[in-house]
């Protein structure tokens, strides 16, 4: 997908501001005001100082409720996931200790956010409807609620109902006013913004994109009001959406619609230029400014607004390859436009290698989530078996119970008749036959216990191998994927060299067209077992070559031979005849079919 500057999804959930808490000490509530300072200024790191030392502070439970779940958020919003899933768990913990509805609502907020990054938007809404029934008719907490709101808004946004959207976006408004925070009211008129637009997108109706417009002027006029009470963040986004809004959807002149786009873009930059963070925002002002410059077909100015946008991101501390890369592509295709293939190729490998770095970070990042999931079950099939456990136990203590009642009533009734002598024998021996059957019984449920403890490591060590096997399968598509893309790059060095640039054109415009089928050849050998490459040398009686095991790929796949030409950059002719040569060294004849054969 080609990645897009504009900043209009403004699905931004805030990590964790001030909340009314008058379930905790006042030590406590002055930490949580200074957070919202904090907060505001995205300073992350002082923010987690502050926490640690008022973790250490207190043993109030329901104050390390508050804390432990502010922390796992911020730590969630910095990408730390295993911390924000330890801190998570401890407030979790902190929480039922307290046994007050606040702070488990508090704890279960910060799990919604947690699993809202790990993108599970079904157990994000359980968690958020859950911690909301906890706070139902108790407005002391409003900004959680709000919170708890709109990651449900969130949510239901990825599954495009926009029924359930407005409901939870409204109720998160209701709740940012009656909090009177003025940053959670500019931030759900962003959200109200982009739910109008996306649905303008979808249906193409004015008065849609012109309740977008409306609500994104409410955000700056609650800005313009008071600044000094936004997220920089907030104040960014608004200022960022105003502009794009003139950029792509305003129907006035071209020089107009450039003076207002540059006057929010100015706010914005004078923000950035105060703030270390979100670096990436010059990313955004730039990639409007070149989309001016390109309306106006000024070509080198556009070239020139993107260098500087890639200039600011490359002299940030943060890392933002993903950004780094879309910049390079449009600035290839722009050197495509102006016909200097030289520039066009170098902005085109620099984009590859930064779509590499951005994989790689992508799957340090997806083996956080897989860990953090991993973890999750793990607990979650502890705690079963600790009920269990439990349960067992109730109902040995009660059988205990009933057995020393039944020996006192016997000894009771001996004493009382030496008549009833004989029954009271008799009810001995159906005692001791009882516990025998008893124990008996706990022998069977020790065995279970054992049983259930053995598939419960044989889970844990498939959980492993499946991490390990999806891992393979995206390496592979990857590798394949890459090896095409450099084989068009030689492809178009070798003509520059040759100075056959005339035929660039052509080979480009293959290029596109093989894209879209190369997306989903990627999807299908992501569903290849991992030990297919294996199979293929086991059943080879020669020697196979990496080229041979990527045809191998290819014809399993089903792929044509003109598909596979076309990907190889070859004639039809020359996959036919090493079809052949791939029959000869599986020892195959020329009536047995090579596709079934590797199916087999």
């Amino acid at each position: 997908m080609r990645f897009k500057y504009v900043l209009f999804a403004t699905l931004i959930l805030l990590c964790c501001k001030r909340i009314s808490a008058q379930h905790v000490q006042p030590n406590t509530q002055k930490i949580l005001d200074k957070l919202d300072q904090l907060q505001l200024q995205n300073e992350k790191q002082d923010a987690i100082s502050i926490l640690e030392a008022g973790i250490k502070s207190t043993t109030s439970p329901a104050d390390l409720a508050y804390l432990y779940a502010y922390q796992s958020s911020i730590y969630t919003a910095m990408d730390s996931l295993l911390l924000s899933k330890r801190s998570c768990d401890l407030s979790l913990e902190s929480a039922e200790q307290s046994q007050k509805n606040t702070s488990l609502a508090v704890a279960y907020r910060a799990k919604a956010f947690l699993n809202n990054a790990l993108n599970l938007p079904d157990a994000v809404v359980q968690d958020a409807l859950y911690a909301l029934k906890l706070v139902e008719k108790n407005e002391e907490d409003l900004s959680t609620q709000y919170h708890l709101n709109y990651l449900l808004y969130g949510a239901y946004s990825k599954w495009d109902d926009s029924e359930k959207m407005e409901h939870y976006i409204r109720q998160a408004r209701y709740y940012a006013i009656k909090a009177n925070n003025i940053n959670l009211q500019t931030n759900v008129n962003n959200g109200l913004s982009s739910m109008y637009l996306a649905r303008y997108k979808k249906n193409k109706e004015r008065n849609l994109l012109d309740s977008s417009y409306h609500y994104l002027n409410r955000s700056f006029a609650l800005l313009e009001k008071q600044p000094d009470k936004l997220s920089v963040n907030t104040y960014l986004i608004t200022c960022i959406n105003l502009a794009n809004y003139y950029l792509e959807h305003s129907s006035e002149s071209v020089a107009y619609r450039q003076q207002k786009a540059f006057e929010y873009l100015g706010l914005a930059e004078q923000k950035l230029l105060d703030s270390d963070a979100f670096a990436d925002k010059w990313g955004n002002i730039f990639g409007i400014k070149s989309g001016f410059a390109k309306q106006k077909g000024d070509l080198e100015l556009a070239e020139e607004y993107l260098l500087q946008g890639l200039s600011r991101l490359m002299s940030s501390n943060g890392s933002y390859f993903r950004l780094e890369y879309a910049i390079n592509r449009d600035l290839a295709d722009i050197a495509l436009k102006k016909q200097d293939f030289r520039s066009a190729l170098t902005y085109q490998q620099r984009a590859e290698d930064l779509l590499k770095k951005s994989f790689n970070e992508q799957q340090l990042f997806n083996a956080q989530k897989l860990e953090v999931q991993y973890e999750t079950e793990k607990k979650d099939r502890e705690l079963e078996l600790l009920t269990e456990r439990e349960n067992f136990r109730k109902r040995q203590n009660y059988l205990y119970g009933g057995v020393a009642v039944a020996l006192l009533f016997g000894l009771l009734f001996m004493f009382v008749s030496y008549h009833f002598r004989l029954r009271y024998s008799i009810e001995r021996e159906k005692q001791l036959t009882q516990e025998k059957e008893d124990q008996a019984q706990q022998a069977a449920m020790q065995l279970r216990l054992e049983k259930e403890e053995r598939a419960r490591l044989k889970a844990e060590q498939e959980l492993l191998d499946l991490r390990r096997q999806q891992l393979e399968k995206e390496a592979l598509a990857n590798s394949l994927i890459i090896d095409r893309k450099n084989d068009t790059l030689k492809q178009i060095q070798d003509k520059i060299e040759r100075g056959e640039a005339k035929h660039i054109q052509k080979l480009i415009k293959e290029e596109m067209l093989l894209q879209t089928d190369f997306e989903d050849i990627k999807m299908q050998i992501q569903e290849l077992h991992p030990d297919f490459l294996n199979r293929m040398n086991e059943k080879a009686i020669q020697k196979l070559t990496p080229l041979d095991l990527k045809y191998c790929t290819y014809l399993y796949l089903k792929m044509s031979t003109k598909q596979i030409a076309q990907a190889l950059h070859i004639e039809p002719h020359s996959v036919r005849m090493f079809k052949y040569r791939l029959k000869q060294k599986f020892g195959l004849g020329k009536e047995d079919d090579l596709e079934s054969f590797l199916e087999g």
